[in-house]
């Protein structure tokens, strides 16, 4: 009885290790299938959604959405006004220059074409007077010596604006006068334009007298006009210097014989 126990009992031992052995082998391998299904569905996971991704790309091309429609913005409704166009501008010329014996002296005529600059405008509006010079000097001609001048003449034009009666007053008279405020002629007009009409209208000025001319010889008449910064004040002469803004310079000359001019 004693020996059937001891073998039942060895009998059981050996039961009990393999089922040890089988419950940790069947453990191990659970273990490695469960690792093997999951590296594989992590590999597959990216391909799947790139193919999602490119579908996804071609619907996008194939029926692009519409764009989005943005608010009108206050600059929008109200756009900024269109820059004013500039003032067309004209080049300053001289028409030919118009001789004619006036009883005992030579008389001139001349028409000047020409706009203000800027500056100058500014300046008048701001109540600075400005003044223009023209000078005329007539040379008879020798070929054997230096030209000789017999004659020079020089008239000035003051334009101040009145901001009070809001008219613009134009004295004219030769230069002297001029400097001494003691103008021959004084005018007012409703605008600058009238002004400088008068200004560019040179009629019946006399620049010579008729004894000093050579009925023989040929003479040569000199016209230059031009705005004469050396009566602006001192700040706007300094300004001006070099400013091409206050340049204004028109030059013509012509060259006659006296017995044409008869």
């Amino acid at each position: 009885m004693a020996f059937i126990t001891r073998c039942w009992q060895k009998r059981g031992a050996e039961v009990s290790a393999r089922l040890r052995h089988a419950l940790i082998w069947g453990a191990a391998f659970t273990f490695v299938v469960l690792g093997w299904a999951q590296t594989t569905t992590a590999q597959a996971a990216p391909a799947v959604s790139g193919a999602a991704e490119d579908q996804a790309a071609v619907e996008a091309v194939s029926n692009p959405a519409p764009a989005p429609v943005a608010s009108p913005t206050p600059a929008a409704l109200n756009p900024p006004p269109l820059p004013a166009v500039a003032r067309a501008s004209q080049a300053p010329t001289v028409s030919a220059l118009q001789l004619r014996r006036q009883g005992d002296a030579l008389e001139l005529g001349v028409r000047l074409r020409f706009d203000l600059p800027e500056p100058v405008r500014d300046a008048l509006y701001k109540g600075l007077s400005v003044i223009f010079t023209a000078e005329v000097e007539i040379y008879r001609e020798r070929w054997w010596w230096l030209d000789t001048r017999v004659s020079r003449a020089q008239r000035q034009w003051r334009l101040v604006y009145q901001p009070l009666t809001q008219r613009w007053r134009l004295s004219v008279g030769a230069a002297s006068a001029a400097r001494a405020g003691n103008a021959a002629l004084a005018q007012t007009f409703d605008s600058l334009e009238e002004a400088l009409a008068v200004i560019q209208h040179i009629t019946q000025w006399r620049v010579a007298d008729w004894s000093a001319l050579e009925a023989e010889d040929d003479h040569r008449i000199e016209f230059h006009f031009h705005l004469d910064t050396d009566k602006l004040p001192r700040p706007l002469q300094i300004g001006a210097l070099g400013d091409d803004g206050w340049e204004l310079d028109l030059n013509r000359q012509r060259t006659f014989t006296v017995e044409r001019l008869d």
